[in-house]
């Protein structure tokens, strides 16, 4: 018995990486996980027979997290395929940006990074929130170089992040009154493929 049996989890990203270490942490306390992938179909299928060998249902869906109608739209396929939805992890995330008064700053990149750090996620929590249960669990990934960017060329992530934190305070106030929480976690470097 598992503290997470009958729970369902999403967990965005999760083909690699925190993204799928997550996915497989749930499992272990017995919930059921849907990951989504962007691009990485194999990836997500060698996770998802993972997910299964421990015991759980779990299942892949693609779902570009640039995208705010992919990322609200990722919650209700979820809710469709396994019923119900209890824990929502938003990990999938963009890194890069350049300097701030570099002439080769990719706007396209940075508009892009803001979509899936920042406004997909509240997408995908606003689809969340009338279908998570009072006590249901919200936790997003953030970084450490949301309070402290330590080197150059991180402005671009760092508001992100920076967003998505403070997003998540105030979430977190509004869907109190429900006992659903809203945590944050700062990683700082972590040896993964994206590092």
């Amino acid at each position: 018995m598992g503290k997470l049996d009958n729970k369902v989890a999403i967990v965005t990203g999760g083909s690699r990486g925190i993204g799928a270490a997550s996915a497989l942490a749930l499992a272990d306390e017995g919930a059921d996980v849907a990951i989504s992938y962007s691009s990485s179909a194999d990836r997500a299928k060698a996770v998802v027979a993972e997910l299964e060998a421990k015991g759980v249902r779990a299942a892949a869906f693609q779902a570009d997290q640039a995208d705010a109608t992919q990322a609200a739209g990722l919650i209700r396929r979820v809710v469709e395929q396994f019923g119900k939805l209890d824990i929502l992890v938003n990990n999938a995330a963009a890194g890069g940006g350049g300097l701030v008064d570099s002439e080769l700053v990719d706007q396209a990149a940075i508009e892009r990074q803001l979509a899936v750090n920042y406004t997909s996620v509240v997408a995908g929590i606003q689809a969340a929130v009338p279908l998570l249960p009072d006590g249901g669990r919200i936790v997003n990934i953030s970084s450490g170089v949301a309070t402290r960017a330590g080197f150059q060329g991180m402005a671009y992530y760092t508001g992100t992040k920076s967003a998505l934190e403070g997003f998540s305070r105030g979430a977190a106030r509004d869907l109190a009154h429900r006992g659903i929480t809203v945590n944050v976690i700062q990683p700082g470097f972590i040896d993964t493929e994206g590092n």
